[in-house]
């Protein structure tokens, strides 16, 4: 997966789930950020902050591998 600024992401449940994220956070992951894209803002190393525009709430960080792509 090539990320860009700007690109369209949403998590995927099964990767994020018992990872090194998930045990530093409380478990109960929004739905909204499986069921809604969220735009790439900025990255450092492996990881991406995503802003999604669609609920009132902070930019977060997620490992690249946990994202899902939106198709063209």
């Amino acid at each position: 997966m090539a990320l860009k600024k700007g690109t369209l992401v949403r998590a995927v449940r099964e990767k994020l789930e018992n990872s090194l994220e998930a045990s530093a956070n409380d478990p109960r992951w929004s739905s909204y950020i499986f069921e809604t894209w969220g735009e790439v803002l900025e990255f450092r190393g492996d990881y991406v902050q995503i802003k999604f525009a669609k609920v009132p709430t902070p930019v977060i960080w997620l490992h690249k591998d946990q994202l899902e792509e939106q198709a063209a």
